[in-house]
């Protein structure tokens, strides 16, 4: 029993401080990953225009289309630089 507590408390001690260290980052690590994020170019948005279609019938009345939105797509999104 004695032997099992002499080896308990030193395992639970090592578990809970490598624990803690995972999280800690260095200021190294966040230099380069800002570094990286900078040098990657970006996409810009789309310009897009939303025109409203109004109901209408069709083929003498047997075919009915309920009013929606058409998304017209005036300049697609590009990379920066």
């Amino acid at each position: 029993m004695e032997l099992f507590k002499v080896l308990l408390l030193p395992i639970c001690f090592y578990s809970l401080s490598a624990c803690s260290n995972l999280n800690k980052k260095s200021d190294v690590d966040k230099t380069v990953k800002q570094t990286k994020e900078e040098n990657l170019p970006k996409v810009t948005k789309p310009t897009v225009r939303k025109i409203w279609i109004p109901e209408e019938y069709r083929n003498n009345g047997t075919e009915y289309v309920e009013g929606h939105y058409l998304y017209k797509i005036e300049r697609n999104s590009t990379w920066s630089k």
